[in-house]
């Protein structure tokens, strides 16, 4: 028997304030852990369950991060080709200046969906 490992990744609009290493942005990073992952397990079926094993905390920032919201349907995007892609985000591509979701890119693109 081996174990499967299902990551479930989350965006979630949060006010400035919140992510400032305050007091206040403690205190929301942990209700955020504990409302989404900590001591959780979903029932998959009758045989089978699956178990929280980890979670991670990223601030997207597209000024220092490979990541951006698509031109045309805002969604949030990584470049594709260029280096250090984001994981859990869609995947994209920059198309004559413009950062493009693989739903939204041209049809025929490598990333295009």
């Amino acid at each position: 028997m081996k174990t499967v490992l299902f990551s479930v990744s989350y965006l979630i609009e949060v006010e400035d304030n919140l992510l400032t290493g305050s007091d206040e942005s403690e205190v929301f990073k942990d209700n955020v852990f504990s409302k989404l992952s900590k001591n959780s397990w979903k029932k998959i079926d009758a045989k089978h369950k699956a178990n929280w094993n980890s979670s991670s905390f990223s601030i997207l920032d597209p000024t220092r991060m490979n990541c951006g919201k698509c031109c045309r349907c805002g969604a949030w995007v990584t470049d594709r080709e260029k280096s250090a892609p984001v994981v859990g985000l869609a995947n994209g591509a920059t198309v004559n200046g413009e950062l493009l979701c693989d739903e939204c890119l041209p049809k025929g693109h490598r990333w295009a969906f």
